[in-house]
């Protein structure tokens, strides 16, 4: 595993700011999910409680990244029809974006959902492609939803919180070092926090806490860690997240971890083109197909 988080940095980061707690609608549907056997019409009749997270939750489901031949009509169907596990997982994400967005609609708290729920779906459909089993496609999707929900946090403080990110970025200024000059904090550890306390497995908490510092991470040993990041970074590349949301092009940033990510995966560049149609294929844009 990466080496343990320096509490003291989260400490640091997490001043002057709130980490939302888990709702209890999913504290409700993990203890349930968590029994021996779990009730698939309970689990459905707690997310249809809100009627925002369930239709927006088909809403994904039923969208091109599923790639479903038919569609799911209803929150009981898509658990029976996806697994209890998946929809668990997939609501979690949801009611993440609920919860942080707050009725927002500013250009950049759009751009910034519209950007996870791309690189989540990437990372899902790139774990598929290399057939790593649909725990970890799963998992690479959470990873895809979760990891910038801390730039939510900073920029409901700082309004001009893209701003500076888009002048420091320009400037080949890495986040934590702009994040901390201006903001005096991470969206990495405050990521962090938020994953902990929604209940995310600890792989997925150590790559969210480290995605802007991945040679860490390519130092693990832990196998599966390694490759979660591997695919969120190459997800992040290839739908251009920073330039979606920065305006700034992630080249350099790329070229310097480009070969520890081929490698982890077992990939060349060739292969990237054919990823490319994979993706685009199953609705997802990319840097090949614009």
């Amino acid at each position: 595993m990466v080496k343990p988080i320096d509490m003291k940095a989260v400490e640091n980061a997490l001043a002057g700011f709130t980490i939302p707690p888990q709702p209890e609608v999913l504290l409700r549907i993990k203890q349930e999910i968590e029994l021996e056997d779990p009730n698939i019409n309970t689990i459905a009749t707690l997310i249809n409680m809100d009627i925002g997270i369930a239709g927006f939750t088909l809403k994904v489901v039923n969208s091109a990244y599923f790639g479903l031949r038919r569609k799911i009509s209803s929150i009981e169907h898509a658990c029976k029809f996806l697994g209890l596990n998946r929809v668990v997982k997939l609501v979690s994400s949801v009611v993440l974006r609920f919860t942080l967005s707050d009725g927002k609609a500013d250009p950049f708290t759009l751009r910034q959902w519209n950007s996870a729920m791309d690189v989540g779906s990437a990372a899902m459909l790139i774990a598929q492609h290399l057939r790593l089993g649909s725990d970890c496609a799963d998992d690479c999707y959470s990873i895809g939803l979760f990891h910038n929900a801390g730039m939510a946090l900073i920029h409901a403080q700082f309004p001009d919180y893209p701003k500076v990110l888009k002048v420091g970025l320009s400037q080949q200024m890495n986040f934590g070092d702009i994040e901390q000059r201006y903001f005096n904090t991470s969206h990495e550890m405050l990521g962090f926090m938020i994953a902990q306390s929604w209940g995310l497995a600890p792989e997925i908490s150590n790559v969210i806490a480290y995605h802007h510092q991945p040679e860490l991470l390519f130092h693990s040993t832990d196998m599966y860690e390694k490759r979660l990041c591997a695919i969120l970074k190459l997800a992040e590349h290839m739908v251009g997240e920073q330039q979606t949301l920065f305006d700034v092009a992630d080249d350099a940033q790329w070229q310097a971890i480009a070969d520890a990510v081929l490698d982890t995966l077992e990939l060349d560049e060739m292969h990237l083109l054919d990823l490319g149609d994979f993706l685009l294929e199953n609705g997802v844009e990319n840097q090949f197909h614009r």
